[in-house]
């Protein structure tokens, strides 16, 4: 059993929650962990003043910008909403209005990567069954999302968990992402499919491909 210094508390369900393991959301630990999420939050989406907004998520968001960059660019306009910060973002990132991110598992989120507005980004997963659901006391579990560098998602998109989205990627507005996009590609609907596949700048006219969903 690993012991929180700070708090006294049993950290064993927040590391299987890390690790994609079925954990008990109502641990005392984590729900510690949230309250101190939402305050953060809470005091992010309060701020007016962008450049004193962003420093209420240094430390809780992670920095995934690298050691050449001194000083990361994030502009997220609020409302936004976390749990846990179990979020790493790069340099020069851009998050639309009301974007929503359960991460429960992580959240990868590359450079020069783009959010339109009520972007949803799901890492939990509950049972299909409902008597082992059993309301809100069964256990559930989580698996990460990668987005990669110089993605766009378009507004309302939907990520569902384990999706990892290649670099240099499109999502259209209002798709939901079931499976891995590969890089480069435009991908669009419900489920997402792959219809364009995106070429470097003065190489080649793009090209339309047909992939099933």
């Amino acid at each position: 059993m690993h012991v929180d210094p700070e708090t006294g508390l049993d950290t064993t369900e927040y590391e299987k929650m890390i690790r994609g393991e079925p954990y008990a959301a109502g641990d005392p630990y984590l729900k510690h962990l949230r309250v101190q999420g939402a305050e953060k939050v809470a005091a992010f989406n309060a701020e007016k003043i962008s450049d004193r907004r962003v420093e209420f998520l240094r430390g809780f968001v992670k920095d995934g910008s690298g050691p050449e960059v001194k000083e990361p660019k994030r502009w997220i306009t609020p409302p936004f909403f976390c749990e846990y910060g179990n979020i790493t973002m790069g340099d020069d990132i851009y998050i639309g209005p009301n974007a929503m991110i359960l991460d429960v598992c992580p959240v990868t989120i590359g450079s020069r990567t783009l959010f339109g507005p009520n972007v949803n980004i799901y890492t939990p997963i509950h049972p299909i069954s409902p008597e082992e659901r059993n309301g809100c006391r069964g256990k559930e579990w989580a698996a990460p999302i990668v987005i990669e560098e110089d993605c766009w998602i378009g507004g309302s998109v939907v990520i569902l968990p384990g999706v990892t989205i290649g670099r240099g990627s499109t999502i259209g507005a209002g798709s939901v992402v079931t499976k891995d996009v590969p890089p480069r590609s435009v991908a669009v609907g419900n489920p997402a499919r792959v219809v364009k596949r995106i070429p470097e700048v003065g190489k080649e006219e793009e090209v339309k491909v047909a992939e099933d969903a």
